[in-house]
């Protein structure tokens, strides 16, 4: 039995007729032909199957001892596939919507996997459902990296704003002490000389510094170089506000929506014509003398 296609499968079980005591020079086996009551078949239901056709073939068969004649009956089951849809597609679909909402929705189809597994026989190759679990997987998994990263912009775009107000804060009290600092060395400067200065004056005494050349000290100069770098590292930053974070979101919800679309109408519309089935020599349908009549 071969499980790649599950559940979109169909099975060939063949029945031979066949002599083994006398060879083709003693016996030769042919179905009847010309007048004869056609075969009918009921629709057969299994649990897993439903069986959608039936024909008869015939051919030797090559032996040591000699060349025999067989008859062949294939019947072609289809398999019911109502059960997988109603306990692992139906159930892994929902969870993947619902996953862009939810971060503890990864268990449900972990456990969906698990219980899959359980029930299936253990085979060495892939089938279709793993292949439609798996994406459903991976897609519940980035949904989850999705869900971290704008949690993650969020907490972002908070620090930013609190950082924002904290260096308002810092730059007006600095602002504030500076002024106070000149207007008191002012003062100073006028109780010590006893005179008074024109205010324009006064205002160059105040920004004139001895031992600087362009009128600012150690502290503005550092202070400024800091500024300048604060700059540049602000410049090379991304910049991530409540419109990018919003944007993401959008823009992966949409991605996510219309590629699991895309692939639920690839996967049920497509994927099953994909796969190329062995023909099995017995039963070939071009060499089939009849076919039954299932009804």
């Amino acid at each position: 039995m071969d499980l790649t296609l599950f559940p979109f499968d169909k099975q060939l079980c063949k029945l031979g007729i066949e002599s083994y005591g006398y060879t083709a020079d003693h016996v030769v086996y042919k179905w009847s032909k010309g007048a004869r009551t056609a075969l009918e078949l009921k629709k057969i239901r299994l649990p897993d199957f439903t069986i959608q056709e039936a024909y008869v073939t015939s051919q030797m068969e090559s032996y040591a001892t000699g060349n025999y004649s067989r008859l062949y009956v294939c019947f072609v089951f289809s398999r019911s596939s109502g059960f997988c849809f109603l306990q692992l597609i139906i159930p892994s679909t929902a969870v993947v919507i619902t996953s862009w909402d939810m971060i503890s929705i990864i268990l449900a189809i972990t456990f969906l996997i698990f219980s899959y597994n359980e029930m299936m026989p253990r085979v060495s190759y892939i089938k279709a459902m793993d292949i439609y679990l798996g994406v459903c997987f991976m897609i519940v998994f980035l949904s989850l990296i999705k869900l971290a990263l704008v949690k993650y912009m969020r907490q972002k775009i908070m620090l930013t704003s609190d950082s924002g107000n904290s260096l308002r804060e810092m730059s007006q009290m600095s602002t504030r002490q500076r002024l106070r600092a000149r207007k008191t060395s002012s003062m100073n400067f006028r109780n010590n000389t006893g005179s008074t200065i024109p205010a324009s004056e006064e205002t160059q005494q105040m920004l004139t510094v001895p031992n600087g050349t362009n009128g600012l000290n150690g502290e503005d100069k550092e202070a400024n170089n800091n500024s300048g770098k604060s700059h540049i590292s602000d410049m090379l930053e991304i910049r991530i506000t409540q419109r990018t974070m919003h944007r993401f979101h959008w823009v992966s919800q949409m991605l996510f929506f219309f590629g699991f679309v895309i692939f639920c109408l690839f996967y049920f519309l497509i994927y099953p014509n994909l796969h190329i089935v062995s023909i099995d020599p017995a039963c070939d349908k071009n060499l089939a003398e009849w076919f039954a009549e299932i009804y």
